[in-house]
This record gives structure tokens, C-alpha cells and sequence, in this order.
């Protein structure tokens, strides 16, 4: 049975205005609501890198830096450094794990700053926008504390020097299984038992985190050393010093061997002059 053109007339009709309707229920209730005039994006109002990702299948694969202006390349797998000559083991490991260190540090940094700068607008009674307060919140979230103070004690970077020492310790530059087959830089444990990124230790009930580069296992590293009850001492004294070799003696609790570990550190970044990667610098031209 055919429709008549009058019904036909009457059902076009119908449809455009159930669709004005719906148009207006979707739209009308955003531009009016106030709380979406400012999007809040996480990294609002920060600098930004190009991170340059990368597989290294062999050690010919590893790019070689340069400390004047290193190219941020993450990678997300890494060969064993194992059979290499020393010096040859200790200079791809250094070019494997310090841009990292130096992205780490970057991102925080820029968030640091960002603190700064709301604290400042607090101390004048001045306003913060939609952005500055979620930002605030989340740091506040991240870093376990309700007080700003306390957030610019934790949200702070770990010397190039030190980040460096303790990684070639806990990876033995480089040739431990963790480090190649879980990018676990930093010898980092889990204790959760469903979790789904870990590796077993050999011989050993203990699991270690595997981590998706080796990005992701430099922050969780620093991470950890910002928030841990273990280095609260560390961070304090952080506050007055960038000295590494002063810092190193707050990192007893990382390992059982407490004062050996120390000294431990401070030989290697001695021994190796880690001090001149401190001045590292990222290449500006992956900065926005």
C-alpha cells in the first residue's frame, strides 16, 4: 500500500523536528554550563617534548648522545649490554637510560613550576581558574599530601648523577634479565599479586615490575623516591642541596646493605665522572 503525499509531507516534518529537538538537548546544556568554558587538560599551561620512541634489537641500534643536546628517545626494548667490553657496556648503558632520566626530570620540572605559580596567585588572594584548581588537585592526589608545602618537597628532580649510578647498580649496566626482558631499570618489586606487568624472579617468590619502556621505569623510580616514607630525609635535604654526592647518603633504605649501598653509589658516580651528565641538556628543538 502506498503512502500518500500528504502522510509522507506530515512524517518529513515530524523527523526535522525531532531532530532540532535532540540537537538542542545535546548542545544546549554544554554552552550553558559553566564549568566547560575553561577544558581542563592534564598538561594545561606546561611545556611539552617529542618523545622519540624506539626498539634497539642490537646494541648498533642504541643512538648515540650528545650531553649538550640529547635527543629524547625512549626506548621500548633494549638488548643485553652483557657480553660488551666495559667501558663499551657503560657508555650504551649511559646512552640507553639518560634521556629518560632527562624526560623524567623535564616533565617534572615544568609541573613544578606550574606549583609555583598557583602558590603565588594563592599568597595574593588572587583567583585560580578552572584548569589551575583540577591541576592542583590532581598533584595534590598524585603526590599523597593535602598541603602545597609539602607537594614542592616531593614533586622535584633526582640528580642525573645518581639516577645513573643506581640504575647501572640495580641493571649492572645493563646486562641483568630484568633490564632486557622487562625495561626494569631499578630493580623495582610488586607486591600485588594480581598485577599483570611483572616478571619472576629465578629461584625466588619475588616479582618485579615490567614496564613498557624504559620511560615509564626512570619515573617510577623518582616516583617512588618522591613519595616513599623511606627518603623523606632525602627530600628535605634536596631542598638545600644538589650536591649528589651529599643526596647519596639519604639513599641507605634502597637497599639491605644501607652504608654499603651508599658508598656504593657515590664510588660509581666518582669513579665514572656521572657528575658532568648532571649539565645535560634536552634538545630545544623537541620542547613546545
Amino acid at each position: 500500500m502506498k503512502i500518500k503525499p500528504k502522510k509522507e509531507v506530515y512524517i518529513v516534518i515530524f523527523l526535522l523536528l525531532f531532530s532540532s529537538i535532540l540537537i538542542m538537548i545535546i548542545i544546549f546544556p554544554k554552552l550553558f554550563t559553566e564549568e566547560h568554558t575553561e577544558p581542563y587538560y592534564p598538561e594545561a599551561g606546561l611545556e611539552n617534548i617529542i618523545i622519540i620512541y624506539k626498539e634497539a634489537n642490537k646494541v648498533e641500534d642504541i643512538v648515540k648522545i650528545e650531553c649538550e643536546s640529547v635527543l629524547p628517545i625512549v626506548y621500548k626494548k633494549v638488548p643485553s649490554l652483557n657480553n660488551l667490553p666495559v667501558k663499551i657496556k657503560k657508555t650504551k648503558f649511559i646512552d640507553i637510560v639518560l634521556p629518560s632520566i632527562l624526560i623524567a626530570n623535564f616533565k617534572i620540572k615544568t609541573k613544578r613550576k606550574r606549583i609555583i605559580t598557583i602558590r603565588k596567585k594563592l599568597e595574593k588572594g588572587e583567583k585560580l581558574t578552572y584548569s589551575e584548581e583540577r591541576f592542583l588537585s590532581q598533584m595534590l592526589k598524585e603526590y599523597k599530601t593535602d598541603s602545597i608545602e609539602e607537594l614542592l618537597k616531593r614533586l622535584n628532580t633526582v640528580p642525573v648523577s645518581i639516577a645513573i649510578a643506581q640504575a647501572a647498580i640495580e641493571s649492572g649496566w645493563g646486562s641483568s634479565r630484568f633490564f632486557v626482558e622487562a625495561n626494569n631499570v631499578y630493580g623495582m618489586w610488586t607486591f600485588k599479586k594480581n598485577r599483570k606487568n611483572k616478571i619472576k624472579a629465578k629461584n625466588n617468590k619475588v616479582y618485579l615490575k615490567k614496564y613498557p619502556d624504559i620511560l615509564s621505569s626512570v619515573e617510577d623510580y623518582i616516583y617512588s623516591l618522591n613519595v616513599s616514607w623511606a627518603y623523606e630525609r632525602l627530600r628535605l635535604v634536596r631542598l638545600k642541596y644538589s650536591d649528589p654526592l651529599i643526596l647519596s647518603n639519604y639513599l641507605e633504605k634502597y637497599s639491605t646493605l644501607r652504608k654499603k649501598y651508599v658508598k656504593r653509589v657515590k664510588t660509581i658516580i666518582m669513579e665514572n665522572n656521572l657528575e658532568k651528565y648532571d649539565n645535560c641538556k634536552l634538545n630545544p628543538d623537541y620542547i613546545y
